[in-house]
């Protein structure tokens, strides 16, 4: 049996024994490997090897062999025994940070994210380049595989929230607002020296409104990379205006990102678009603090419709009231679409003026010269002047009733003459009794006739007048009649729409528009209320909107114009995943600020947190030191 070897190990490497027949360069190499801590590197193309150090401390050992004196090894090794890598790696063959779209693109077999693109990485012990972890790889099963990974996975990756800011290995980043430019994802750092070339570290807020320190890029905005175009990746951006702001994208296209997408807000038209990207369509636009309607051609014998993309709707009403707008007409009503009034008689009852409307609700009487009667028997050739009627005086002398017989002007209505001899001179007079007094017209026909006199029988009558002015028909259920023919025509049926939808409107002939309450369904015009049901002749809702969401990190509340509304908060809260701490609501959602640290200081367990059971501590057979 041979002697046994005896060595005094390095710590870490007790109950490691040597046995008859081991060489003494292979005790080297093992003493080598367990006093540095690294790894024993071998293959075919390797030899065996004991470094400087190794030589050393095998020189100090005593070496008991059978047959073989006690010896020193004095060996003299080739450089390239050292480098265990191989031949040395030239870029673009696959070396770290190479760019790769496949693991097989990289020498190490890895390929993963760096700064939103994918570079091959290299495998790790412990240590990796600044800016780079060592990490168990996912997807390695059933082998432990260790590779660098990079810290910056994500930063400057196109974003929308925080979910497009995470890594295939785990890396999770924030999604930081870069002004008009978009959003980008950052990488969490404390100082600029932490940041890769070209970002700075700063305070600056996520899309969520959190403020943290993150690398951000110096220009001001991130360039495209080649693997955000191949998924074709976007940020959000906006476009503002004083009608409110609409969304869009820009793109990663192979020309960089594209300009913002987003339409510029306008003022809402009926076309079926959201025009002001509000949420809703064709509603009506907010002015000075009052709605306008969109197809409101100011016209109330129309009846104005929005029909989406076929555009405004206009139909022509054949009743109803409405206001002309002129002071000179009364009774207006609708015809065919258009407001109709008719002219108010303007009548002082002098013959000598010409009455018109003022343009002001009144009348306005202007002098005429039209031939008149000034019912003086003793003038001739009448006529109007500044408002009066004169006629040229002619001699009235008379001795006997023969005398005026002869002025006698054939007009048996003004009265017969006769020779007044109760004065001196005599003079001819209308002989008392004689002159026949026609009574005006009357009856709802009135307005619109005027009194005559026969002028060869003295018989009286009527006569039309003010034709085509207004008249009232005497009927309460309509409105617009109007003088024809001497006759007051009956106008159109009036609208009796109280514009309250809890009543039914009607027209008794004796009364006129009568309202009476009903008990239909209706809105009354307040978004926070349901069940809206007329009681009264008034619209009331019977229930409120339930406004809760469900969500803890909004303050629901009702706005009576637009309904529910959800105000996000800064409540805390709960993610509902275990492994996160400091929960608090921001931009409406609920945002972590931290992670469960599970780490139980033990060796022997595999220290794991489960979103629902939190931290786990499985028990594992790792070598350790006691």
């Amino acid at each position: 049996m041979g002697t046994a070897m005896k060595v005094n190990l390095p710590c870490g490497c007790e109950g490691v024994r040597g046995a008859a027949g081991v060489g003494l360069v292979s005790a080297a190499a093992l003493l080598v490997a367990c006093s540095s801590g690294g790894s024993v590197v071998t293959g075919p193309d390797v030899p065996e090897v004991v470094t400087d150090a190794a030589a050393e401390v095998a020189a100090e050992v005593a070496v008991e062999l059978p047959g073989l004196p006690e010896v020193t090894p004095d060996v003299q090794l080739p450089e390239e025994a050292f480098d265990f890598g191989g031949p040395q790696c030239r870029p673009g063959e696959g070396c770290f940070l190479d760019p790769c779209a496949d693991n097989k693109d990289c020498q190490s077999g890895w390929c993963v994210e760096h700064m939103g693109d994918g570079v091959c990485t290299q495998l790790c012990t412990e240590e990796c380049p600044s800016g780079w972890k060592c990490q168990q790889i996912a997807g390695a099963a059933p082998d432990l595989v260790y590779a660098c990974v990079s810290v910056h996975a994500n930063l400057c990756r196109p974003c929308e929230d925080g979910g497009d800011c995470k890594s295939a290995g785990g890396l999770e980043d924030v999604c930081v607002r870069y002004g008009a430019e978009g959003s980008f994802c950052g990488g969490a750092c404390e100082a600029t020296q932490e940041c890769p070339w070209g970002f700075s570290c700063k305070k600056v807020a996520s899309v969520d409104g959190v403020e943290t320190m993150q690398c951000v890029a110096d220009t001001g905005v991130c360039p495209c990379t080649d693997k955000s175009v191949a998924l074709g990746l976007w940020t959000p951006c906006e476009s503002a205006s004083e009608w409110g702001t609409c969304g869009g994208k820009r793109v990663c296209g192979e020309a960089g990102l594209s300009v913002c997408d987003a339409p510029v807000p306008a003022p809402e038209t009926c076309n079926g678009n959201d025009d002001d990207c509000d949420g809703e369509v064709d509603e009506p636009n907010l002015v000075e603090g009052k709605y306008l309607e969109l197809c409101d051609d100011s016209n109330a014998c129309t009846n104005d419709f929005c029909k989406a993309a076929a555009g405004c709707d206009h139909d022509l009403l054949d009743e109803g009231e409405c206001v002309d707008g002129d002071a000179c007409t009364v009774g207006d009503h609708c015809e065919a679409g258009q407001c109709i009034g008719l002219p108010v008689a303007c009548d002082d009852g002098n013959e000598c003026t010409d009455d018109v409307c003022d343009g002001k609700g009144g009348c306005s009487a202007t002098f005429n010269t039209a031939s008149c009667d000034d019912d003086d028997p003793c003038t001739v050739a009448d006529q109007c002047a500044q408002g009066v009627c004169k006629g040229v005086a002619v001699s009235c002398d008379c001795q006997e009733s023969s005398d005026c017989a002869a002025l006698e002007d054939g007009d048996v209505c003004n009265g017969t003459l006769f020779c007044d001899k109760g004065k001196l001179p005599y003079l001819c007079a209308v002989k008392p009794g004689t002159t026949i007094t026609c009574p005006p017209p009357q009856g709802v026909d009135a307005i619109c006739l005027e009194a005559t006199c026969d002028l060869a029988t003295g018989a009286c009558g009527t006569a039309p007048d003010h034709e085509g002015f207004a008249c009232d028909d005497g009927d309460p259920c309509t409105v617009g009649g109007a003088c024809k023919a001497g006759d007051c025509l009956p106008g159109v049926a009036m609208s009796c729409n109280d514009g309250n939808p809890c009543t039914d409107d009607s027209c008794k002939p004796a009364v006129g528009c009568v309202s009476t309450p009903n008990s239909l369904a209706c809105n009354d015009g307040d978004a926070c209320t349901t069940g809206d049901k007329c009681l009264g002749g008034v619209c009331a809702g019977t229930g409120m909107l339930a406004c809760n969401d469900g969500n803890v990190c909004t303050d629901d509340s009702c706005d009576p114009l637009k309904g529910c509304v959800f105000l996000p908060n800064q409540a805390p809260c709960s993610d509902g995943n275990a492994c996160t701490s400091g929960d608090v609501c921001t931009g409406g959602k609920c945002v972590t600020t931290g992670a469960v640290d599970c780490n139980d200081g033990n060796l022997c367990t595999d220290d794991a947190c489960d979103a629902v059971a939190g931290c786990t501590h499985k028990l594992n057979k790792v070598p350790c030191d006691e």
